[in-house]
Parts: structure tokens; sequence; C-alpha cells
């Protein structure tokens, strides 16, 4: 299994593999970290965590489960050897990292050896999950169903038997489930003060002991349910009348409850701890003393030692095999235009502003980017890369929505036979209202229990405090004891070619349907995560000034007075006269870099000059540039199509304007030339920049548009928006989101270096654009992001910088189509008059036609005489789509000329 290049090591682990000490057999640990692994933000002291420390190429971070002494360890992974690779429906994986060819893991069969949890005796043979006994308790994360809601456990309160030393048996209550039966310590029963010793002295009749202690039993007593929506069968007066069910489960009412899992729940792993169906004949342990308080109880439980694990796999040419899970690698980083067999996608063809159109993938050929799709009855070939498999391009959709169809693993509403979604294939709404009590804060300032969580805490103990040692089972219903009764609920398992699926439901029973008759259950973690997301990325809107702006200001170049705003004018001071824009834009970008790229070279307009072109006529157009190409402009007004033209604006400061004074001086002598920058009289917090792609990169000749927002500057960084013009196709570049986020350090919406943030004292408008430009929009762009750029050297790079050519050759289309205003006149200068539009064209045909002949990389640089990116036939596919819509635009521009 080859992760990378031939040109370093061999990566052998992924994260939660099954590892061996090849030193020390016994020796049996999961991994936790790998070299590749994203680091986003700065590790924590290696002092209080030996996993902690940034790893070398060829180290993983392993925590073993069988030595106390070395429990967690960064090891060479020459001294580890495989024994199992953990998998789950619906996770996307590769037979090598160089293969481009995937495939999706339909179902997952684990084989375990178990031994006593206490005992460590070992149980004969191989045990699957029909062995078990998988049903005694819920536990946090899963779907319990009452009545007609469904909800999801997230806390619980358990009851803990630890035997101590002298063989006494003791019961310890506690929130949250953070022991294991068969654990011992020293200090599993807390320290004897204050209530706690008193409830432990009543409990138990006898004080703590040293000495080891040992879990030998563990019973919930108190489920917290979050109930999250109700079956979508009912008619709506039945509905209203179902009111939603209380928040904890205790006693007999927890026999009211019925568990449903899905299949991920039960998958067994390494130190998990089980029970059998069949206890005849197995090692058992007794603990307790006849007479005594809880009299004798008997262990059953038994870890998981090892594993051994067989995958289904559908992979996107459409077939179908069972592979042992070491045969195959996570696929680490998939992109908009990866999909698989029974996918729901859209058609948007080039972009341009075409209808989507709903179709579902039959196979893919991910070496030649192109996917055979049922669309509009009939099965068509069309490039991935004209395809949005995420429903971006679909404007009618609402951001609650998400994606398209449903996902293998899934869970989901089945809705009557008469009745549907409501939506329109292939969108599927989803629902799961998680109330605001959940999302209480734990503790209150002084460390106490908070919200609902002590009142869980004090249920818990009074159940403590009036029951005896004996268990008392409130069993929670298995859902196939009850056949037929939630055919309404279920798991999708499955997606079919003519675009339904089948789901799995609690019973057992199978069930196929139409896409619109599913909802799909929007999971209460789930939506914890993506709350936290959004806290993280923050909102653009947070930031927004409000007010008119009615201070009387002027623009100039009058002597800047001393704001206090700490920003020293020598540190913005005008370059000299010999000091070239390209030696500004390197010296100004040096340490900002958002994912340590290079700088890469930039243009300079000269390079736009068609080869056709006569003497007289390239004299003609130097002579006009100065006029038509104007870096740096203050204009009257803001374009109602900029970004942020619907924001209120502020008074602005004496500083803030002494700020702007300063700064636009330098951009009016400093900007790139592939740089334009309009300011306007009406609106001084609002500037739009125009960026042409650099040369020798996928975005040559290109245009890029970002409006810009100035909220509290310079103490904040500017907010910035990308008019991304893919339309639903995906990013053009991983630094630039669809929806407009730029993700660049000094901007703060990337967690970088401390000295690449933001600084309102040295950073700048002209940093900022320079660092997008030259740090950004580079040669090899989906090397930027952190994973990614430890997968250099595969051919991944050389299918996304495709990705980003072709979506460029749009953004020259579009933007013609429809000019960003106030650049209009430049935009018509360069693309006509300028004759880039013709240089764009000639170029990509030359591209075309070399990738057709497939020549040798040298051969295609000296044919083209651009940065080399081989064509797959998709990537032509979608390539010549676009370029009929400029040569159309080309001809109607010289028609009218005439």
């Amino acid at each position: 299994m080859n992760f990378g290049s031939a040109k370093g090591p061999v990566t052998k682990f992924y994260q939660q593999d099954v590892v061996q000490k090849i030193t020390a057999p016994h020796s049996i640990g999961i991994v936790l970290r790998c070299w590749y692994d994203a680091e986003d933000a700065p590790l924590s002291n290696p002092l209080q965590d030996p996993l902690m420390r940034s790893l070398e190429r060829g180290e993983v971070g392993v925590s073993f489960l069988s030595e106390p002494t070395d429990k967690r360890e960064i090891l060479p992974e020459s001294d580890l050897l495989l024994l199992d690779r953990s998998l789950q429906p619906g996770d996307v994986v590769k037979r090598s990292v160089d293969d481009l060819h995937s495939g999706m893991i339909l179902d997952v069969r684990v084989k375990t050896r178990l031994e006593h949890a206490i005992s460590k005796v070992q149980v004969d043979g191989w045990k699957t999950l029909e062995d078990l006994d998988t049903d005694r308790q819920a536990e946090i994360e899963d779907y319990v169903v009452y009545e007609d809601w469904v909800g999801q456990v997230i806390e619980l309160y358990d009851e803990n038997i630890i035997e101590v030393p002298s063989g006494q048996l003791v019961r310890l209550p506690e929130l949250g489930s953070r022991l294991s039966v068969g654990e011992t310590s020293e200090n599993i029963l807390p320290s004897p003060i204050g209530g706690v010793q008193n409830m432990l002295g009543y409990l138990f009749g006898t004080n703590r002991t040293t000495g080891l202690q040992t879990v030998i039993a563990i019973k919930h007593t108190v489920y917290v349910i979050a109930w999250l929506a109700l079956n979508q069968t009912l008619d709506m007066s039945t509905a209203e009348s179902r009111q939603r069910p209380q928040r904890f489960w205790h006693g007999s009412d927890i026999g009211k409850l019925t568990l449903v899992r899905n299949r991920l729940s039960f998958q067994m792993r390494i130190g998990d701890c089980v029970q059998l169906k069949d206890t005849e004949g197995i090692p058992v342990t007794k603990h307790g003393r006849e007479g005594e308080a809880g009299g004798v109880i008997t262990v059953n439980s038994f870890n998981v030692t090892a594993t051994e694990t067989e995958v289904d796999v559908l992979w996107q040419d459409g077939n179908k095999e069972t592979l042992r899970s070491v045969d195959l690698i996570p696929y680490m980083n998939p992109d908009e235009y990866d999909c698989w067999p029974g996918d729901h996608v859209f058609f948007i063809g080039d972009g341009g502003g075409t209808q989507a159109i709903p179709g579902v993938v039959q196979t893919v050929d991910a070496i030649q980017r192109t996917a055979t799709i049922l669309l509009r009855g009939k099965i068509e070939q069309v490039s991935l890369l004209e395809l949005d498999s995420q429903g971006a391009s679909d404007s009618s959709s609402s951001p609650e929505i998400g994606g398209l169809g449903v996902r293998r693993g899934e869970m989901v509403f089945i809705h009557a036979p008469d009745k549907n979604n409501g939506f329109e294939a292939p969108r599927v709404p989803k629902i799961g209202e998680l109330e605001p009590w959940v999302r209480a804060n734990p503790f209150t300032v002084s460390g106490q229990l908070n919200g609902w969580r002590e009142e869980l805490a004090n249920i818990g103990a009074d159940i403590a405090t009036r029951r005896s040692l004996e268990t008392i089972d409130e069993g929670i219903i298995n859902p196939k004891a009850l056949p037929g009764t939630l055919s309404w609920f279920g798991e999708v398992i499955d997606l079919r070619l003519d675009g339904s699926l089948d789901v799995l439901h609690p019973d057992g029973s199978l069930g196929t349907y139409p896409l619109e008759r599913v909802t799909r259950l929007y999971d209460g973690i789930e939506q914890l995560e993506d709350e936290l997301y959004e806290d993280e990325e923050g909102s653009e809107n947070q930031h927004q000034m409000h007010g008119i702006w009615d201070y009387d200001y002027h623009w100039g170049n009058s002597e800047s007075q001393n704001s206090g705003d700490g920003y020293k004018d020598e540190e913005m001071r005008e370059p000299d006269v010999e000091q070239s824009s390209e030696h500004t834009t390197t010296e100004t970008i040096a340490s900002m870099s958002p994912r340590s790229d290079p700088p890469t070279e930039l243009i300079t307009l000269d390079s736009t000059k068609s080869e056709l072109e006569e003497e007289g006529e390239m004299q003609t157009q130097e002579s006009d540039q100065n006029a038509n190409w104007e870096k740096f402009k203050i204009l009257s007004s803001a374009p109602p199509d900029h970004a942020y033209y619907q924001t209120s604006a502020a008074q602005p400061s004496r500083q803030f304007m002494s700020r702007l004074n300063r700064e636009y001086r330098v951009l009016m002598n400093s900007l790139p030339e592939n740089i334009l920058v309009r300011a306007y009289e009406d609106r001084a917090d609002l500037v739009r920049s125009l960026i042409i792609g650099p040369s020798n990169t996928p975005y040559q000749d290109c245009p890029f548009v970002i409006d810009w927002h100035l909220v509290d500057y310079p103490n904040t960084a500017p907010l910035a928006h990308f008019h991304s013009l893919t339309n639903g196709n995906g990013r053009v570049n991983p630094n630039l989101y669809e929806e407009g986020k730029v993700c660049l350090s000094i901007l703060n919406t990337w967690a970088g270096d401390k000295n690449e943030s933001w600084d309102a004292s040295r950073s700048s408008l002209l940093q900022a654009l320079v660092s997008i430009q030259g740090l950004v929009l580079v040669q090899e762009p989906w090397f930027c992001e952190p994973a990614y750029e430890k997968l250099r050297g595969t051919e991944e790079g050389t299918v996304n910088s495709e990705k980003a050519y072709v979506l460029s050759r749009n953004f020259v289309r579009r933007t013609l189509e429809t000019p960003f205003g106030g650049f209009e006149l430049e935009i018509h200068w360069l693309y006509y008059s300028r004759r880039l539009l013709e240089k764009v064209l000639r170029d990509s045909r030359a591209l075309i036609k070399a990738s057709s002949q497939q020549l040798s990389e040298g051969e295609m640089e000296k044919q083209t005489e651009q940065y080399v990116i081989p064509l797959s036939t998709g990537g032509i596919i979608a390539l010549e789509r676009v370029l009929t819509a400029l040569q159309n635009l080309l001809d109607v521009h010289s028609n009218s000329a005439l």
C-alpha cells in the first residue's frame, strides 16, 4: 500500500488502524495520529501528552491497550505490523493512494477474538455479530423510539459496581460513562471527602481502602434523551397531539423505550466490552459474598482482543467486490466531483448558467474523468467537471436542505405511499429539532454542574440512595421483537441505479422506496458539530458596520495626521522608483502564506500579446494601456453588484480616513500590473479588486474579482468576498469557496502562524491582494491544503490542476457576459482590444490537441508554451464546451466591430 510518490517512505497506517509492535507481539494498539493529518492548530504541550508533538514522515502516534507503561507513544512505522483496518458503511476507499479509482463501502463484517474482562481467560474461536447480545442497554448517540417520536441519547447516569482489595463490593454512582468492565486502578473510587464520603458510607457501609479496585458491572440508571422528530406517516392532527416526551428516563420507564441502532453502532473494535448470547461453557467470574449486601455477582463480560474485517465494496465502474479491509486504504481527500453509482447529481454543463438537470450516476471513469448518467430517461456520457454532486448549482434550494439525495448509512423517515416529502427530487429535506436546553453550558462559573446536567445528577443520586445493591433490570425494548411496528423509519443501505433506495428497518425488514418518499433525520450530534463549525468559521455579518456615512471627508495626498492607529508612516511609504511591483509582491507576501506555498512569478500585461499582432498595433495598444488599465481608481459610487453593497456603513473616524489615505497612496504606486483596485467616494468602507491569473498556473489570463468590506479597519482584517463563477461546479481553488469565503491567514480566516495573521501596525490591503495572487493562485493549488500538501507527487495533483484550469476558462466567459461593475471598460479592453480572449482560445486548443495526442510532458510544454496540465477525456469535454461559448462571444464582438 504505497502512499505518496517514490520520493519518500511508504506510509502504511491510517487513523484507527489496529497495529502490533513487531518486537512485542502482545502489544496491540490503535493508531490515533499520522504524519499526513491536517494540523490546523498548534499542538498541545508534548509533556502533557506524548502523542502531541509534530510528527515526521514515517511516524505514527499509537495508543496501546495492553501496556500501561507505554500506553501512548510515537513510533516509526517500521516498528509496527498492521493487524486490521477499521472501515464502516459509507466510507470511501482505494487500493492505493496512486489509484484514481475509488469505491464505496456497502457492508462490513467483523469477526473477533474475546477474553474475559476480568480473568483474561480466552474464549475459543472467532465470534461474529450474530453471537453477541447487542441490545441490553442504549449508549450515547444511540437512537430510541417512544410512541411516534425518534430521539437520541445524549448523556447517561451510571451505577458502577467496584470490587475493592478486601473483596467487598462498592456501588459508585456517577454522571457520564467513563469506566468499563474489567478496568482496574487504585483511583477508581473518589476521595472520601464531603458529601461523597457520606454517600459511600451510607450506601456501602465501608470506608475506602487502598490498593487496586476493579469494575465488575455497569448499569445505566438514567438516560437523557433529546427528542428530534416525529413519525412522518402521521396526519397533521395526530402529529399535533403527540407532545414531546420527557428528557429523563429511569426506572420502569426505560422499558417503554425501543432501541434503534444503525450498522455503525454494531461495529466491534479492539477494547470493546461485549456479552455473548450463548453463555453455556463460557468463562465467568464471581464476586461478592453470600449474605452480604449485593450478594454474589457473576460477570460474563468480554473484551475484544483481535478483529478481522471483511468489506463489500462498490467501485466507481459499477463492479462489486468482497475484500479484506487491510487490502484497502481510506480515500483521504475526495473532492466535489467524486461520485459513485446510485448518487444523485445535477448536470450543469459548462457552468455558464445552464439549468441544472437532475440525474443518477451509473458508472464513473475516474482516470478519464467521465461518468455515465441516467439523464432525462437516457444514459449519457458526461464530464465529471460538468456535474454538481453537492447541489450548489440549484438556486431554488435553501441552506437547511443540505446535499442531494441521501447517502448510505443515513437514517430516514418513510412517508405513506400516497404522500411525499414535499420537495422535488433529487432534493430531500431533513428534519430534527435539537431543543435549546441541550446546548446549556455544562458548568457554572464556580465549577458546579449546571442546567439539565445538575438535574440529571440529582435524579441519579436519588436513585442510588433509594435502591439496594440488587440489580433492577429495566430492559430496553429490542425492535426485532416488534416486527412491522417501525416500518416508518430506517437506515439507507444502498442506492439503486434508477434513483430509488433500499432501507433497512429496525426490525430487520427491508424496503425499497422512491426518493420522494423519504426525509432525512438531522442527527443531534451532527447538529452540534455543525454549529461548532459555524462558530469557528464566523459570520461576515457579525462584523458589519451600522449607521450612515455622513462625515465630511476628502481624498487626497495631504500629509497624514498622527491618528494614533499604531501604523507607522515609514511602513506605508511609497516604493522607491527603482523598486519593481514584482519585488514589492515578493517582499510583502514572504510571511503571509496560507498554506506554505512558494511565491509564483507574476505575469505582466506584455504576456497577453498575440504573436499575430503587427508592430504598429502593438505600439498603439501600449500607448493606450495607461488610459485603459488604471490600476487604482476612486469612483463616485459603489456598484450595486458589490457583495457588501446592502450593508450599512458607519460614520468614518479620522483615524479610519487617515489610514485609508496612506494605504491608497501605496496602492496607486505599488500594485502589481495584473491587479486593479477600485474605491468609492460614497462608500469608503467598500473596495473591489480584479486579479488576472498569473502565468505558468492553471489560472493564467483569467479574471478573479474579490470585494472587500473595511469593518473596524485597521483594527480587524478586512472582510473579503470572492465572486465564484463556477455555478455549482465546485471550488476553483481550495482557498476560494463557492459561497465567497477567502481562506487566508492574513485575513484571519485560516489558523496560520501568529506572525501571518492580521496586524493593524503592519498589515495592509496591498499585502492581502498580493498574497492572493502570489500564494493562492499558484501552479498546484490543491497542495495549498495542509493534508493535501503531503500528497504532493500523486496523480491527484494533476487531476485537480485540470479542474482549476477548466473552471478558470469559464470565469472568462461569465465575466465577459456580465462584467463586474466598475471594471466594464477594463475587461472589454483587455479581452477584446488587447486580444487576450484570442490568446485564451489559442492556448486552450493547443492544450486539448497535445492532450489528445498523449504527448510526453516535455513535448506538451514545447507545443503549448504554457503550464503543462494533461487533460483527461472529461476535462476535454468540459473545456470544449466552454471554448464554444467563448468563440461565440468573440465572433459576436468581431461582427459588431465591422
